[in-house]
């Protein structure tokens, strides 16, 4: 049996999916629509299938990769999943472990496909029956702007009311708390800051793909900021990373737009 890798992990799904009638569209995103996929990429599929087929299309995809490699281990996501589909991960035996299977299966009456060119790059398309990419959906720039100011708000009262929560625990000597604090009322609120001024479209993504975006200085700052040598450096970091976010908070609040006109 040859061994298993990207493209024959894609084709795999591809063949399988394509010879079924109730599967509309098949396309890859992730890295590979941004152009940036890499030799310890995952493969990032989804499908858009009739809303009652769901569970035949899984079981359509697991006969087809039988044939091909040993699957050692599959991850369901719970249902309800936050996007609102069904989406499996594979791992398989002898291979990579980054060599993933990622599978997402969307309903047909689902508005919401992660197919928005601004959002999710230029995904590559391997079927598509019905027309899903002729016209793909646009962001609504005025109603993201809308949105993202109202974040910008709640997030800069949040994080003037929080900060003492990482200090108290720095006092108390309780360094696992205080780094917990660090990292989800410091560095959380300050990365969506600096994801709203360089990739504003994408502003709840936190930090994926981040490192694409920054400049270089701020890059290592931000890197220098997240890794804490030691509990008595943490005083000082949280010091550095709340001038960070206050200075970016006035500058954001005071653009005319965050969210640029297409």
């Amino acid at each position: 049996m040859p061994s298993l890798d990207h493209a024959r992990l894609r084709d795999t799904v591809h063949t399988a999916l394509a010879a079924l009638p109730w599967a509309h569209a098949l396309w890859e995103g992730g890295s590979a629509a941004f152009g940036r996929a890499d030799e310890w990429s995952d493969v990032d599929l989804q499908v858009d299938v009739a809303d009652d087929r769901v569970a035949e299309t899984f079981t359509a995809v697991e006969d087809a990769l039988a044939k091909v490699a040993t699957v050692d281990l599959v991850y369901i996501v719970p249902e309800p999943a936050w996007h609102g589909h069904s989406q499996r991960f594979y791992r398989f035996a002898g291979t990579p472990p980054w060599l993933m299977l990622d599978l997402c299966v969307i309903r047909h009456s689902h508005p919401g496909k992660f197919i928005e060119p601004e959002l999710h790059g230029d995904a590559r398309v391997l079927f598509d029956r019905t027309g899903l990419f002729r016209h793909p959906p646009r962001v609504d720039r005025m109603a993201l702007e809308q949105t993202v100011r109202a974040k910008l708000a709640s997030l800069t009262v949040r994080f003037e009311l929080f900060q003492p929560l990482v200090t108290k625990e720095v006092w108390r000597n309780h360094p696992i708390d205080a780094w917990h604090f660090y990292q989800g009322l410091t560095l959380a609120p300050l990365i969506t800051l600096l994801r709203i001024k360089y990739d504003p479209l994408r502003y709840d993504w936190s930090a994926r793909y981040l490192h694409h975006l920054l400049p270089q200085s701020e890059a290592d700052k931000l890197t220098r900021l997240s890794y804490v040598g030691s509990p008595a450096e943490l005083p000082d970091r949280q010091t550095e990373a709340m001038a960070w976010f206050r200075e970016l908070a006035t500058e954001l609040k005071t653009k005319p737009r965050l969210i640029p006109t297409a």
